[in-house]
């Protein structure tokens, strides 16, 4: 293969997140298979000047994500965008699960529940998850992008876990 002159912006191999959280604290199921995510892009790393994270993760049966004391409900300073996609060729708007989110704090707190192919815009500094994943009938993919994230280990809020 020849060389470009822009292989520098092109990542070929994703990469597990870390962001010092056991593997363990990403789902409420154990070995749920579902996390820790795949990183594309997390600040920096690895393609300099970039200041977005981009992540995703294969979701195959009933779990949670966001309930853990260790990855509980948070928020940050820069927006993200959560994308649910389905994975059936012949119908991709059935995402095959039924999803709760949760998006606020307080009295301002709300459920979003779907079951469709969905993307959802978090502001910055939004409280957002728990995830709860329900009814996992088909394999679906979560994307995540972090616009102008920097280092989001040391940017991100953490709040207690949320009663549901």
């Amino acid at each position: 293969m020849i060389a470009s002159r822009y292989e520098k912006y092109i990542v070929r191999e994703p990469t597990r997140a870390q962001h010092g959280v056991s593997l363990a604290a990403w789902s409420t199921v154990p070995n749920s298979r579902t996390a820790p995510p795949f990183m594309f892009l997390e600040g920096e790393k690895p393609i300099k000047g970039v200041n977005h994270m981009v992540e995703f993760m294969w979701i195959w049966k009933d779990t949670a994500m966001g309930a853990t004391p260790e990855k509980p409900p948070h928020k940050h300073d820069c927006d993200e965008i959560f994308i649910f996609l389905g994975t059936d060729k012949d119908n991709p708007n059935d995402l095959g699960a039924d999803i709760d989110f949760w998006l606020g704090e307080g009295e301002e707190s709300d459920k979003l529940t779907f079951n469709s192919s969905s993307l959802i815009f978090i502001p910055a500094n939004l409280l957002h998850l728990p995830i709860i994943y329900k009814n996992v009938r088909k394999p679906l993919l979560l994307v995540v992008n972090g616009i102008n994230a920097g280092d989001l280990k040391t940017k991100t809020i953490k709040y207690p876990v949320r009663k549901i």
